[in-house]
């Protein structure tokens, strides 16, 4: 199994974060911690993705697969290789078009929104030579794509009070998240779906799970400290971990979750911050 990660040209930076290629010799199973949002390009190979809203979606071809909202599962073919696309959340509306909300836990043909451009580009990326090749095809999809939401004046003002919130270390009431939004309750529980796909406190339990995964990776092998503050017990912490990113502490700190684990040693060396990160 391979992993590898590229960075987009610095223009697109704001929308999306990493290319990565994936590529496996075996079939191979693997848990999938909650993400934000993916576009996978199928180069060879296949698989099926057990969504966690429970349903089986056989992959063959391109396609977006929406944030999702608990950890997942992976089937990859013998001879899988993928190449995958980090969609950040401001990437939701001037990319795709579309309510994050309206994508969570969902797989979407690439062309639905894309047409055309979007099989050009799948073509151009299954008969590149390398990453890099596939890199350039995909940069130019997305400044096209960004293009043409400039053109029909469609990008809005992106919510970074919400991502300084989800951020932040201590859990911030949704009254704080208000008072930084300077909004409703309403209008803040609208644009964190629009842009995240839940409302806030949802994303909140998401993201503290996906902070202490990331403290567990750089070292913190005590579940106190792993956790926080936030976590009622340590059964609490646990089932909530479990939810998120798949596997349990345990399992995690003794690197069962080889995926996992392998993608987050590798966004840090590539310097790709968690926990807003999509794989």
């Amino acid at each position: 199994m391979a992993l590898e990660y590229h960075i987009p040209r610095a223009d697109l930076r704001d929308h999306v974060r990493a290319y990565y290629y994936f590529s496996t010799e075996e079939r191979t199973i693997q848990p999938l911690c909650a993400e934000m949002g993916n576009i996978r390009v199928v180069l060879g190979g296949g698989g099926i993705l057990h969504t966690p809203d429970g349903q089986k979606q056989h992959i063959t071809s391109a396609f977006l697969l929406g944030p999702t909202m608990g950890a997942y599962c992976m089937e990859a073919e013998a001879g899988t290789r993928v190449f995958g696309i980090g969609i950040r959340p401001k990437g939701w509306v001037t990319l795709c078009g579309i309510n994050a909300e309206e994508a969570t836990d969902r797989v979407i043909d690439l062309t639905s929104f894309a047409g055309g451009l979007a099989r050009s580009t799948i073509d151009e990326m299954r008969n590149a030579r390398s990453l890099d090749d596939m890199a350039v095809a995909a940069d130019r999809f997305f400044a096209n794509l960004v293009a043409r939401r400039i053109a029909r004046r469609r990008v809005s003002s992106y919510p970074e009070a919400l991502a300084h919130w989800l951020l932040d270390p201590n859990d911030l009431s949704v009254d704080t998240l208000i008072a930084m939004m300077d909004v409703s309750r309403r209008q803040t529980d609208r644009i964190a779906k629009t842009y995240f796909g839940a409302s806030p406190k949802f994303l909140q339990r998401k993201y503290r799970a996906l902070r202490a995964a990331d403290r567990i990776r750089a070292g913190e092998l005590d579940w106190m400290t792993a956790a926080g503050d936030s976590y009622y017990d340590q059964s609490h912490f646990i089932k909530e971990f479990k939810t998120f990113v798949g596997v349990t502490p345990s399992q995690f700190i003794g690197n069962q979750a080889q995926l996992i684990t392998e993608i987050q040693s590798k966004r840090h060396v590539e310097s790709l911050p968690m926990p807003l990160a999509s794989f």
